[in-house]
């Protein structure tokens, strides 16, 4: 199965944007906001007329702390790849990066 890696961009808890962006870099995507919850912008590839198309190289979740609408993820043909870890399907990627970074923001708050 393919796998799209990824890279990881999160300001931390104050802010709490999470995107995971094509790597290497890529010029020719464009953002697709989810119709119910403009909190999901899905990342799809740019066809030659500026248009969306279904390929889909990346994901930004505001609140991602708080983010619950696993359903509203597409169920995509390849698995997301971080630098260091295994390929997973994108939203057991997120799933585990929210444990991750919900532990990273307590332990700040009890710094």
């Amino acid at each position: 199965m393919e796998s799209r890696t990824v890279s990881l961009l999160w300001d931390g808890p104050e802010r709490d944007i999470l995107s995971l962006l094509p790597s290497p870099w890529r010029d020719d995507f464009g953002a697709d906001p989810d119709e119910v919850d403009l909190r999901l912008v899905l990342y799809r590839v740019l066809d030659e007329h500026e248009e969306a198309t279904g390929d889909i190289v990346g994901v930004e979740i505001d609140d991602f702390l708080t983010f619950d609408r696993w359903h509203a993820l597409p169920e995509l043909p390849h698995r997301w790849h971080l630098p260091d870890t295994e390929p997973l399907p994108l939203k057991e990627l997120l799933q585990r990066l929210q444990v991750k970074l919900r532990n990273r923001a307590k332990m700040a708050a009890h710094a």
